[in-house]
């Protein structure tokens, strides 16, 4: 492990297309490609494109019912990626989680330029809709529709944020109140907002936003949307330079005011081998990630509680 923080540091905070299989390539190794107690559900559709397939991951002889879940959203920049990006990633995702007792959702989603936007939001809601009205079967490991944890990476999580906070866009209807339910979200290393000097990027959102102009997009962008959410929006209690960025709009928008987000930095980690560390002996991703979701079911817990009262 300490060779490969070796080349992390090396490298700093590059990251161009093709990198990402570099990373990759140094990881896979790292992983098995099963474990035993585990099982899995493949390609499930949730939606009409070809895209729209899940996998489902889960504990085989822990019949409990209603087991958090956790639904992990790939990145890859619009354009590429997949839940099976390989024989082993990202299913580390999956047998991870599902080994700490969490049903765990990997869903893919249109890419460009086979989408535009919000397509890419509007998977993000089928793919929660398939999960609130199946997870609870047994052929899925009897998940809870109510304790559902959002983990995007990358453009996943952008496409995460651009459909909770569809509100900001007033072309676009939201679900309200917010449905289906969210326990806790998680993002990982997403382009709330996105540095255009890059040419790929730029050949992207004209496809996706039709534009690569920041007037038009901007406003569409994760960290657009947003800033644009309604004073009454039920999204603003709980809730590098474009992380910054929304952290601060998060802290100007919430209630009360200055509210903040947990943020954290990852210590010798760049982009995607943060990600990638999840279930190799390097657990400090993973470990963090477990308690933070524990954190969110225990808000929940005591919420059903004080109701109660």
């Amino acid at each position: 492990m300490e060779g490969i923080f070796a080349k992390i540091a090396k490298d700093t905070i590059k990251f161009d297309i093709g990198d990402d299989e570099y990373w990759r390539g140094l990881y896979e190794p790292l992983h098995a490609s099963s474990y035993e107690g585990i099982t899995t559900v493949k390609d499930e559709a949730y939606g009409p494109a070809e895209r729209n397939r899940l996998d489902v991951y889960f504990p085989l002889n822990d019949k409990k019912e209603g087991k958090p879940v956790i639904l992990f959203v790939h990145g890859g920049g619009f354009f590429s990626g997949g839940k099976g990006w390989s024989e082993k990633i990202w299913g580390n995702i999956g047998w991870f989680f599902a080994k700490h007792g969490y049903v765990t959702v990997l869903a893919n989603h249109r890419l460009v330029p086979n989408v535009t936007y919000p397509g890419g939001a509007e998977d993000m809601q089928m793919a929660r809709e398939w999960i609130f009205h199946n997870i609870a079967a047994p052929k899925y490991g009897q998940g809870s529709p109510e304790k559902v944890i959002l983990l995007g990476h990358s453009s996943g999580g952008a496409h995460l944020a651009m459909n909770l906070y569809a509100a900001g866009d007033p072309k676009r209807t939201p679900k309200s109140p917010i449905f289906p339910p969210v326990a806790g979200l998680i993002f990982l290393s997403v382009p709330f907002w996105c540095d255009m000097r890059k040419p790929v990027r730029n050949k992207v959102f004209r496809s996706y936003y039709g534009t690569d102009d920041e007037k038009v997009w901007g406003p569409l962008s994760a960290l657009g949307l947003f800033k644009a959410l309604p004073g009454d929006s039920p999204l603003l209690p709980e809730t590098a330079n474009a992380t910054v960025a929304f952290f601060n709009a998060y802290r100007e928008r919430s209630v009360p005011t200055g509210t903040l987000p947990i943020l954290q930095v990852q210590e010798k980690h760049n982009h995607i081998t943060n990600v990638l560390s999840i279930g190799t002996t390097d657990t400090a991703q993973g470990e963090k990630l477990l308690d933070f979701m524990q954190c969110c079911l225990d808000k929940l817990d005591q919420r059903k509680q004080q109701a109660l009262l």
